[in-house]
């Protein structure tokens, strides 16, 4: 058809002419006007003619199957050609190159890592089925949050609630000894009811999970276990469903294997029945149970929670001695698992982002810089017929080439930064194993990332590089130089790179003076040259409390005959290392305190000579003694804190009080000073007893000693060895290491914080160098005339470090501001520091105020070294 050959050469001379931005729908609409001229032109009425035409749409799609590929293929060569230009033209400024590479990779690797690890702990969900629908149960007195829920409340709960498919609970993991086979082996059992496995949406890998039946009075004989112990201690027979595995002295038939990886809330290598009889929380002012649930479809988190709410008003009514104004508050469960490093993470990826600003802010000046040498090319190119807009193109594409191979370079770091992070930050158990590497996710974001600085730092250069008069830039002798508004912004750019520096100085320094102040605080007994470890007897070896007592009252006697060992004791709980357990004392001449009104204060036996090993003061009275022996009266060891909150007006030695969970009255004996059991952030309340009254198999051995801890480590194991074969002395660590790794999680968001206020602090000495070396190149002229008409040497070095100070003064002025409002942000890691810390702000100020000055003194010195001469010769 003649009109629609007549479309295509029209189209094809458009394309040649680079007019590829036709819309489609006019190019539509001048077809169907060419085809109803043509039909008008053979006798047809404009009507049929055109209605002719529309039907005659067919051919017109050849013609945007034309436009399409037209288009695209000139896209492709148009970026392909700018891309290689942009190559050669950043190979020929390798130097630039090199800088702007390394600048913006610190910057997108960094925030690439921290979006990995938040992408991990934060925002990916939980690896169960339907996670949306899992929450969390945790109990409350008078709407307050206390932690976990009591035995008996939960199984009322659960027959209660019409709101969850299944309603679970853990009542966490504990210590206990695999014997049997070659060597007996210390492994964490954890303690769950029957559903948990299924309210997660997790099935076994191999052989089943608990039934309904084995939730008895008097417990089922069964255990699961992980697949780490199943590879470990059964060489991954598929056999081992059906096999007997000895927890503690109790056979236990193994039903079922987890899947590799699976973890929930708590370190557990096997699983036991919680059953209706216990073996915890036998009473139900006892709370030591997780609860967690899934929502039935339909059903909405604050739904359950108005049941949840009536449920526990009848438990009032019906319990009011345990259960006034106790209550179940449901929380989504992804965030129950992150709410301890959520703060932390964000801290630091807020610190990542204003580091990566400054990384951008740094590039946009050196592109700012070299657009300016690059003005008689720009006004060449305008000269010969390229449009500004082509121009802006060319420059974008090379800046945003370099950011992305930056990004490249950013991701080596991420990687390396993401790894370390998983491994140090305490991101808890959220159900999978900690993995290494980069996912998609955090990829894409990089990818994202790198793509956008490219554009924010490219746009301002790339506009003022185009925005030139050809005119001028191409009159013979005439130098390229930056007017006052390039001057001003780039200059601004060094003050906003000032401002976020100091603020990031300021704030990890507060961070590191609080992890200074934490780790030399005194945590009320000495961690120096003391050796830590857990001693667990099988209570079918040992089955009275004497034989227990005399077991253990032996292996300290002879581990005090040890070489190098100055004393030895015994204790439940080690501090620090061995958290929890709050047990309310009340005075025995009164009634059992409701829960709201009870005193609760850490729970620990110890032998006689703990205080002393510890080198905890006893203040009054006497130790634990070795008379304190089963069958004798029960005595009671109080902290000083907790001795004044129960006895405020009243002297404590000799009177008696009661001790919940535990019968019969104990006489106070002594007070010892208080000291810091559960973090080294604060004194805890504190009542000790006689571990020989407490029937206790399983203790911590302390081991104060004159040599090196770890020495002591293989005597001790060689020791238990000869008095029982099936005892375990597991995890034996040196208390300074328990101290030290208690700190990890504060240490890294202190250092990772601290590390990249240094690398702002870095990149702001590159910019404030780069404005003030720029300022001197384009002032050479200007400066010799100066020095041939007179001006001293001084004078020169005063002009540009003037220039470096008036940006200094800004940035800091707008950067103190800033860092006394973000404050607030690190608030709550701070520890014995107020957020007005005056040894952080001053630290704070001198190293950027040192660190500018020699970022301004190169500049100067090369300013004072140009002679005059040679300078007004070259002019």
């Amino acid at each position: 058809m003649p009109a629609f050959r007549r479309v295509v050469s029209t189209l094809q001379s458009i394309f040649r002419k680079n007019a590829l931005d036709r819309d489609l729908d006019e190019e539509l609409r001048s077809y169907v006007d060419l085809v109803t001229d043509e039909q008008i032109r053979d006798g047809a009425g404009p009507a049929d003619a055109r209605r002719r035409a529309r039907l005659d749409l067919g051919g017109f799609d050849q013609v945007t199957e034309h436009v399409r590929d037209a288009r695209l293929g000139a896209s492709l060569d148009t970026l392909l050609q700018d891309s290689r230009y942009a190559l050669r033209s950043l190979g020929k400024n390798i130097g630039f190159t090199v800088v702007a590479l390394l600048v913006l990779a610190i910057g997108i690797g960094g925030t690439t890592a921290l979006f990995s690890t938040v992408n991990t702990a934060l925002l990916r969900a939980v690896p169960f089925s339907q996670p949306d629908r899992l929450v969390m149960g945790n109990k409350t007195y008078s709407g307050r949050l206390a932690g976990p829920v009591s035995r008996l409340d939960y199984f009322d709960y659960r027959e209660r609630s019409r709101s969850f498919e299944s309603l679970a609970a853990t009542a966490g993991s504990s210590e206990q000894t695999i014997t049997g086979g070659d060597r007996p082996e210390l492994v964490r059992a954890g303690l769950v009811t029957w559903n948990m496995f299924s309210t997660l949406g997790v099935a076994p890998a191999l052989g089943r999970s608990f039934l309904p039946d084995e939730e008895v009075t008097g417990g089922a004989t069964v255990v699961v276990i992980s697949h780490g112990l199943w590879q470990r201690r059964f060489a991954g027979s598929p056999q081992v469903v059906g096999q007997v595995l000895s927890l503690d002295g109790t056979p236990l038939t193994v039903v079922g294997v987890m899947p590799a990886g699976f973890a929930f809330l708590f370190e557990a290598e096997a699983w036991r029945l919680v059953t209706r009889d216990g073996p915890y929380d036998l009473v139900r002012d006892s709370h030591s149970h997780y609860v967690v649930g899934r929502l039935k479809p339909g059903v909405s988190i604050e739904q359950a929670q108005s049941e949840a709410d009536a449920i526990s008003s009848a438990l009032e009514q019906q319990y009011p001695a345990t259960n006034k104004g106790k209550g179940l508050r449901l929380i989504d469960l992804h965030a129950y698992l992150v709410d301890d490093v959520r703060a932390g993470l964000l801290l630091l990826m807020g610190t990542t982002v204003l580091v990566l600003l400054i990384a951008c802010a740094n590039v946009a000046g050196l592109l700012l810089a070299r657009g300016q040498s690059r003005y008689p090319e720009m006004a060449m190119r305008v000269a010969l017929g390229a449009s500004r807009m082509r121009l802006l193109r060319q420059l974008l594409t090379e800046s945003v080439l370099l950011s992305v191979f930056a990004g490249l370079a950013g991701i080596a770091v991420a990687y390396l930064l993401q790894g370390l992070l998983l491994e140090l930050l305490p991101i808890g158990d959220l159900g999978v194993e900690r993995t290494s590497g980069l996912e998609a996710t955090p990829l894409l974001f990089a990818l994202s990332v790198s793509v956008a600085t490219g554009l924010l730092v490219g746009i301002v250069p790339a506009l003022r590089a185009t925005a030139v008069a050809p005119s001028e830039q191409l009159k013979s002798g005439t130098r390229g130089s930056e007017g006052r508004p390039g001057t001003r912004f780039r200059g601004g750019l060094v003050v906003l790179q000032v401002a976020m520096s100091i603020t990031l100085l300021v704030g990890s320094g507060l961070l590191v003076r609080s992890l200074v102040e934490m780790a030399t605080v005194d945590p009320g007994f000495d961690a120096e040259n003391l050796l830590t470890g857990q001693v667990r007897i099988q209570a079918r070896d040992y089955p009275s409390p004497e034989l227990r007592a005399a077991f253990f009252e032996s292996l300290l006697e002879s581990t005090r005959r040890l070489p190098g060992v100055v004393s030895a004791a015994t204790v439940n709980r080690m501090p620090i290392r061995n958290r929890g357990q709050d047990w309310g004392v009340w005075p025995a001449e009164q009634s059992q305190p409701l829960p709201e009104d009870t005193f609760f204060a850490m729970a620990r036996w110890v032998s006689p000579g703990y205080f002393q090993t510890m080198d905890i003061p006893l203040l009054r009275g006497r130790d634990i003694a070795a008379t304190d022996a089963p069958g004798a009266r029960q005595v009671i060891v109080l902290s000083e804190s907790y001795a004044r909150r129960i006895f405020p007006d009243r002297d404590p030695l000799g009177r008696t009080v009661r001790v919940m969970f535990v019968d019969g009255e104990y006489e106070v004996v002594g007070i010892v000073a208080d000291a810091r059991l559960n973090f080294l952030s604060r004194e805890d309340l504190a009542f000790y007893l006689s571990a020989a009254q407490m029937n206790s198999t399983a203790l911590q051995l302390a081991v104060r000693t004159n040599r090196d801890p770890a020495s002591l480590i293989e005597p001790v194991r060689q020791l238990l060895r000869r008095k029982d074969p099936n005892i375990v002395f597991a995890r034996p660590t040196a208390m300074k290491t328990v101290i030290d790794d208690s700190l990890s999680g504060f240490r890294v968001v202190s250092i990772s914080a601290g590390l990249f206020a240094g690398i702002a602090l870095a990149l702001v000495a590159i910019g404030l160098y780069g404005v003030l070396a720029y300022n001197v190149s384009q002032r050479s002229t200007e400066i010799g005339i100066r020095l041939a008409l007179g001006a001293s040497r001084r004078d020169v070095l005063g002009l540009v470090l003037r220039r470096g100070a008036v940006l200094l003064g800004s940035g800091l002025l707008f950067g103190l501001l800033g860092a006394w409002s973000a404050t607030g942000l690190v608030r709550q890691f701070l520890f014995q520091t107020e957020p007005a810390d005056p040894a952080a702000y001053g630290s704070a100020l001198l190293l950027l105020a040192f660190v500018a000055t020699g970022a301004c003194l190169l500049p100067a010195w090369r300013a004072v070294r140009i002679n005059p001469v040679d300078v007004l010769r070259k002019e």
